[in-house]
């Protein structure tokens, strides 16, 4: 659909295109990224006939584009740039008519009604019609992009070419607007080219990137390109975490500030304070810990900075964190069926790890773990941590009697188990069952359930 063959050109005597070469498959989505300085504007006037290329060539289904008239680039393709200048008082209405331009026959070029519906249809789904009569000079900047999109759609390009199209919008609108590109691009097959900077925006919805550093493509390919971090800090210049989006199969990318990194490392014991009552035990930290949990909120990995265990009947658990304000963002809570006074409170530090553990049980059937470690875990290392506590927590049941290794699984389903880390000191790429700190953690949780049984044998004879 597009081809670029070894492609030189840009504003100067020293080009700042040099040699690219490129090819965009028809009806895919492709988004060109890179830092500012790095040739993405320049490439995209190129390809659009914006600047005159000092050698190679640029090809529009088959026919390179020097070759093409105004009105047949018009029928093949539209462009949407970052530049709104409009010189006369139009409305948004004559603007998306100028369009149809390409399509109208005869000498006065009058719109038919073919015309017509299709500058309704483009202002219906660019949701755009009650600005229709409005003076385009008027209108924000987020508004004018939509116009301005939708007179491009109103082309019915088979190729549509973007400079920053969300340059101007908000959240909702950017979605909103590549969620009907995306939808163009899936029903009618249109072929888009886009510029964007947003590296996230361009993993949830490009199909193919090509990466722009100095005028020279480091890498084109899909989007899982994104997970190469080195790579990426390498271009922009900014510590990047690649990770999966939770529900879309696609990489998202963090940034870490220089200051964030810096920060200095705290005692453990002056991170914490404990609030014990016969309703609720609550954990609160100055800053947030990276956690684990199956809590009932606050599940999965997060940051989070309050950690609660509520005794009583299960019901609005989120009401009852409101009504001692405790905010429920940023916490792990549970419900639990365990007299709190009889919780279990274990410290041990080893090679100069400190770790709490916090343990409640019910008849010592529901068992609810918290641990805390005052180290920086990986999420490799995260994940063997949880192992590692869970593994303690099913031997010490094995060896209580407490369950048949045979025949029991492994605890309940009202089972808790939550690792919290405050992510200072020097990484730590490895916590199972067979290292150091997944030792530490399996004598802490066995430890601490080991207490909590003996408590309910003294109760009992």
């Amino acid at each position: 659909m597009i081809n670029v063959q070894n492609l030189v050109g840009g504003y100067t005597h020293s080009p700042i295109i040099k040699g690219l070469d490129l090819e965009i498959k028809k009806g895919e989505f492709f988004a060109l990224l890179g830092p500012n300085g790095s040739g993405k504007t320049t490439l995209f006037k190129l390809i659009t006939g914006q600047l005159p290329i000092i050698s190679g060539k640029v090809s529009i289904c088959g026919k390179e584009i020097s070759s093409l008239s105004k009105l047949e680039k018009a029928k093949k393709m539209a462009v949407l740039t970052q530049e709104v200048q409009v010189s006369f008082d139009y409305t948004v209405e004559e603007i998306i008519s100028l369009g149809r331009y390409p399509h109208q026959k005869g000498i006065f070029k009058q719109l038919s009604k073919e015309d017509r519906k299709v500058i309704e249809e483009v202002m219906e789904i660019t949701q755009i019609g009650d600005l229709r009569k409005t003076q385009f000079r008027l209108i924000s900047g987020g508004e004018k992009q939509r116009v301005l999109l939708a007179k491009a759609l109103a082309q019915e390009p088979e190729i549509l070419l973007l400079d920053e199209p969300t340059n101007h919008l908000d959240i909702k609108h950017t979605f909103q607007m590549l969620n009907l590109l995306k939808e163009r691009q899936q029903t009618t097959g249109l072929t888009i080219f886009s510029i964007l900077h947003d590296l996230n925006v361009a993993s949830l919805y490009a199909d193919r990137i090509a990466l722009l550093h100095n005028g020279s493509f480091l890498e084109v390919g899909d989007v899982d390109l994104l997970r190469k971090e080195d790579q990426l800090k390498k271009v922009y210049e900014v510590k990047v975490n690649a990770q999966s989006h939770p529900t879309v199969p696609k990489p998202q990318l963090l940034m870490t500030p220089n200051y964030f990194t810096s920060s200095m490392s705290l005692n453990f014991e002056d991170l914490y304070k404990i609030r014990k009552t016969e309703e609720y035990i609550h954990v609160q930290f100055d800053k947030p810990l990276r956690t684990i949990s199956n809590t009932s909120i606050g599940a999965g990995i997060q940051w989070l900075k309050h950690f609660c265990q509520f005794q009583g009947p299960h019901h609005d658990l989120q009401h009852l964190m409101e009504k001692y304000s405790i905010p429920h963002e940023l916490s792990a809570a549970v419900m639990t069926a365990a007299k709190l006074e009889e919780m279990v409170f274990v410290t041990k530090e080893i090679e100069n790890i400190h770790m709490m553990a916090i343990v409640t049980a019910w008849g010592g059937k529901s068992i609810n773990i918290m641990i805390f470690i005052d180290a920086y875990f990986t999420d490799g290392a995260l994940v063997d941590g949880y192992m590692a506590a869970t593994e303690a927590k099913v031997k010490a049941l094995q060896e209580f009697h407490m369950i048949d290794s045979q025949t029991a699984p492994a605890g309940t389903s009202t089972d808790t188990l939550l690792l919290g880390l405050t992510q200072q000191g020097e990484k730590i790429s490895s916590a199972g069952s067979g290292t150091v700190v997944g030792i530490g953690i399996g004598q802490i949780v066995y430890g601490a359930i080991e207490e909590m049984l003996s408590k309910d044998l003294e109760k009992v004879h």
